[in-house]
């Protein structure tokens, strides 16, 4: 049972605890009289079973006693109450004020079940945007890298295999950065050269395409991570947002993937954040622990920053939350501050401030939310759950999303913040 549904129970449980305890003894009546049903029947109790000569009774330190343990209980329930109980997005808000009402989402493709899909499912992730105002995205389960091209509105297929790519982003150089999720990789592929190589060997050769003999042509691209901290695998990295100078963040959480070696297993510690340096040398963990309210250790996945590169989003999926960070010079991160009760996917960021997290609700869609103060300013309802979603076109004011099988778009009235994400 998920812990939101227990809310009711919960609230009334605190209720009627507290009602024990809220009716005072009045001195003009008498005490078998007054007072709530549990403390008469403990009066009762205590008439018709003296003590033992000598032990002296008072009715107000048992109550003490018991008034006591009950508000020791009510502190621990309302500690544990935050972190327990996330805070759904509100799904019938309607659109926010950055898109026009009555405006709403399109379907621009559906992606089909290939002989080799893992799962039998198609699942599109990775939504950036091409120095040109084209959408790339990943079908991850079909090991493909795909092109939306905006003026002609179709979709093509750009890189297969292509590591099992997940999240992505455009540098400013116009490559394109991947996490490579296959061999838990960072890579850069070119959008202009190509290279001719063998067709890369699957790490699991029982799952998805089997492998061609000779060579294959695809989009060139480097390996800029090799995929181990201090010598141990990485989770997997899932999705990367680039700074100004070319230092990039990225999420590694640990997802089991039917595409990794058999018997594979998880070699960090912890689910965190990674940040690596601009001349991709050096691999920093930057955060060395990532919990949620409750102090559980979360899962990172989304994450995105302010053009400036001075604020970084980073969301809790498992928690459901996003937190920001301030970003130093070195890559450290400062000032850790929870931005809103809701996790994603994916997010993005618009002009005016304001974040677009991909719904984790009951109604697949995606919660908008005021960057500053936290606060849900509406909702856009989406037919496929959301993983993903960034601004791009021609004036970068259309915001598509990808979603399980589909691919979508929605018209808005406001710039996205970057270029690429």
């Amino acid at each position: 049972m998920k812990l939101l549904a227990l809310c009711p129970l919960l609230f009334a449980a605190l209720a009627a605890l507290a009602s024990m305890f809220r009716a005072p003894r009045s001195k003009a009546t008498h005490p078998a009289l007054t007072g709530t049903p549990l403390q008469r029947g403990l009066r009762r109790r205590r008439a018709e079973s003296p003590l033992p000569r000598g032990v002296a009774r008072s009715d107000g330190v048992c109550e003490s006693a018991i008034r006591a343990s009950a508000v020791c209980l009510l502190a621990a329930l309302a500690l544990a109450a935050p972190a327990a109980f996330a805070v759904p997005p509100d799904a019938a808000m309607g659109l926010p004020p950055t898109i026009a009402p009555g405006t709403r989402v399109e379907k621009l493709a559906t992606r089909p079940t290939e002989p080799y899909t893992v799962s039998g499912r198609p699942f599109t992730e990775g939504a950036t945007c091409a120095p040109n105002g084209d959408v790339y995205f990943v079908e991850q389960n079909s090991n493909k890298i795909m092109h939306w091209s905006v003026a002609g509105r179709t979709l093509s297929v750009f890189m297969h295999p292509a590591g099992y790519a997940n999240g992505m982003s455009f540098d400013a150089r116009g490559d394109l950065i991947a996490c490579a999720d296959e061999r838990n990789e960072l890579w850069s592929i070119s959008l202009t050269a190509t290279e001719t190589i063998p067709w890369p060997p699957p790490l699991n050769p029982a799952v998805g395409e089997k492998p061609h003999p000779g060579t294959i042509t695809l989009p060139a691209h480097t390996v800029i991570m090799e995929g181990r901290y201090h010598g141990k695998l990485l989770g997997g990295p899932n999705d990367v947002w680039i700074r100004p100078d070319g230092g990039l963040y990225f999420t590694d959480p640990y997802y089991p993937r039917a595409w990794w070696a058999p018997g594979r297993q998880q070699e960090q510690e912890l689910k965190t954040v990674y940040f690596l340096s601009s001349d991709h040398r050096t691999l920093t963990r930057v955060l060395d622990e990532f919990k949620s309210t409750s102090g559980v250790p979360g899962t990172p996945n989304g994450i995105s920053g302010t053009p400036d590169g001075r604020t970084l989003y980073v969301a809790d999926i498992s928690g459901d939350e996003t937190w920001s960070y301030d970003v130093q010079p070195d890559g450290s991160l400062t000032d850790r501050r929870l931005v809103c009760p809701h996790g994603s996917d994916g997010m993005t960021l618009d002009a005016e401030g304001n974040l677009y997290l991909s719904a984790r609700a009951p109604v697949p869609g995606v919660t908008v939310v005021n960057a500053q103060s936290g606060r849900q300013v509406g909702f856009i309802p989406v037919p496929e759950q959301p993983a993903t979603l960034c601004f791009a076109g021609p004036d970068h004011r259309t915001l598509y999303l990808t979603a399980r099988t589909g691919f979508y778009s929605i018209r808005t009235q406001v710039r996205g913040a970057s270029l690429v994400k």
